[in-house]
C-alpha cells in the first residue's frame, strides 16, 4: 500500500488544478455571505464529524468485518473534508464557497480529532493502545497548497480577468476533472490485480455507507432548514471523505496494510453513488438531491 506516482504527484497535481479552476468561480462576496451567516457552516460541520461517525458505526456493524477493515472505515469516517468533494459539489451546482470553506476548517481539526476518536476505538476492537500522533504542520502545508493556494491564485485570476475567466470557464474547470478521472482509472488499474479480493471483503460495507452518507447529509441539512444548494454541498461533504488522510493513518503511522484496504476501497467506490447523484440532478432537477 505504498504511495505510487499517481498517488503521490498526479493526484496532488490533479487537484490543485481542480481547485484552480474552482477559484476562477468564485469571489470574496461569495465568503462574505458565509461570514454574515455561519449556520450552513455549523450545519455541513455537524453532518461530517458528528453524523457521519455515528451513522458509519451503525452500519458497519451490520457487516461481518474483520476488526482491521472495521477500524479502517471508521478511522475513514473520522477524516472527512476530501479535496475532490469540492469538485462534485460544483458539478452538483451546489454552494462551491460552501464547499471550500467546510474542507478547510474540518482538515484543520482533524489531525486533533482523529486521535482522540481512534485511540479507543483501536482499543476495544484491535487490544492495542496506540497513541496517534499526526504532524499539524504537513497536514496544515497539505490543506494550503492542494487546497488554499489554487484557490486564490483562481479567485486573483478572476479578480483581473473575469471576461478571460467567463469566456473559457469550460476549459478551467472541465479539463481538470477530466484529469481527475484519468487519476481514478490509473488507481483502479495499479490495483486491479488484487481487486476481486478487495471487492468481496470491502464492496458492500462502501457502497451502503457512502450512499447513506449522502442521503443522510442531504436530509439532515433540509431538516435544518438548508435550502437544496446547500443541501447537496452538505451531502456531498458528508458522503466524499479524505482518503489520503485516512491512508496515512492506517499505512503510515499504524503499519497496518489490511486496514488502509478500507479507504483505499472507499475512495473508489464512493465515486459511484456521487456519480449517481450527479445524474439525477442532470436529468431530474426536481429528483433526488434536486
Amino acid at each position: 500500500m505504498n504511495q505510487d506516482p499517481i498517488l503521490a504527484i498526479a493526484l496532488p497535481v490533479t487537484l490543485f488544478c481542480i481547485m484552480f479552476g474552482m477559484g476562477t468561480a468564485l469571489t470574496l462576496g461569495h465568503f462574505r455571505q458565509l461570514l454574515r451567516s455561519p449556520i450552513p457552516i455549523l450545519v455541513g460541520m455537524t453532518s461530517q464529524m458528528v453524523l457521519l461517525p455515528v451513522l458509519a458505526y451503525l452500519l458497519l456493524t451490520v457487516f461481518d468485518l474483520p476488526p482491521e477493515l472495521f477500524v479502517g472505515f471508521m478511522i475513514l469516517a473520522f477524516a472527512p473534508g476530501g479535496t475532490t468533494s469540492n469538485a462534485f459539489s460544483y458539478l452538483a451546482g451546489g454552494n462551491l464557497a460552501l464547499s471550500i470553506a467546510l474542507t478547510a476548517i474540518v482538515s484543520l481539526l482533524v489531525p486533533f480529532t482523529i486521535p482522540m476518536l481512534a485511540a479507543p476505538l483501536l482499543e476495544s476492537r484491535l487490544g492495542i493502545d496506540a497513541a496517534i500522533a499526526m504532524p499539524f504542520g504537513p497536514t496544515l502545508a497539505k490543506l494550503v497548497l492542494v487546497g488554499l493556494l489554487p484557490v486564490i491564485l483562481g479567485m486573483w485570476l478572476r479578480h483581473g480577468r473575469a471576461d478571460f475567466c467567463r469566456r473559457h470557464e469550460a476549459v478551467l474547470t472541465r479539463v481538470p476533472l477530466l484529469m481527475l478521472l484519468a487519476v481514478i482509472a490509473g488507481i483502479i488499474v495499479n490495483v486491479w490485480e488484487r481487486m476481486p479480493g478487495f471487492l468481496s471483503l470491502t464492496a458492500g460495507p462502501a457502497l451502503t455507507l457512502a450512499t447513506a452518507a449522502l442521503v443522510a447529509g442531504y436530509a439532515f441539512a433540509r431538516l435544518m432548514g438548508q435550502d437544496r444548494r446547500n443541501a447537496r454541498t452538505i451531502a456531498i461533504e458528508t458522503s466524499i471523505q479524505n482518503g489520503g488522510t485516512a491512508i496515512f493513518v492506517t499505512g503510515s503511522l499504524l503499519h497496518n496494510a489490511q486496514m488502509t484496504v478500507a479507504p483505499v476501497m472507499y475512495g473508489i467506490l464512493m465515486l459511484l453513488p456521487v456519480f449517481t447523484a450527479l445524474a439525477l440532478i442532470r436529468l431530474r432537477p426536481a429528483g433526488a438531491l434536486a
